[in-house]
């Protein structure tokens, strides 16, 4: 999780980040995105959607809701 890795990003800037580094990235950043994505909807009316990764816990392991 410590190695460094080199990258060139969408603007053409060059850059390096560690494995770790790189998916806290991949994590916030889509997080970022959803909730942008949430705030457009109600803007316009619409419910976003229900957050999907708690459904898909409980559905693979329904004795979480027993906790």
């Amino acid at each position: 999780m410590a190695q460094r890795l080199a990258f060139t990003f969408t603007d053409g800037e060059r850059g390096s980040m560690t494995r770790e580094e790189m998916l806290l990235h991949i994590i916030t950043h889509g997080s970022y995105h959803r909730g942008n994505v949430g705030q457009m909807l109600k803007s316009i009316g619409m419910n976003p959607p229900r957050d999907l990764y708690t459904r898909f816990l409980h559905a693979v392991e329904p004795q979480r809701r027993d906790a």
